[in-house]
């Protein structure tokens, strides 16, 4: 990967996120000189799913120059909820880092 330089004014992530995929939350300083790739998804959508081989592919091609994280919104369906969530990494094996 090529390697930028230059002043990025990011915000620090709000205190108390929950970022599932990850073990603990992710800092700004943590980031720093990494590609981030942000993956926005559901769990119920299948354009989401079909792209996982993808990111996997990515993300073990580059372990030290990108760092992958998603990012859901659940959706108003009763059955939508942080647990549901994280069962759907599980079953999906998406390990973003």
């Amino acid at each position: 990967m090529a390697e930028y330089e230059g002043k990025v004014n990011a915000p620090e992530f709000p205190e108390g996120m929950e970022m599932a995929q990850h073990r603990s939350a992710l800092s700004i300083r943590q980031l720093k000189g990494k590609v981030v790739l942000l993956d926005f998804w559901t769990f119920c959508c299948i354009n989401c799913m079909h792209i996982i081989p993808d990111l996997k592919k990515l993300e073990h091609k580059y372990p030290n120059e990108l760092v992958s994280s998603a990012y859901t919104r659940p959706s108003s369906l009763p059955s939508a909820g942080t647990e549901n969530i994280r069962q759907a990494i599980l079953r999906y094996e998406i390990e973003h880092r």
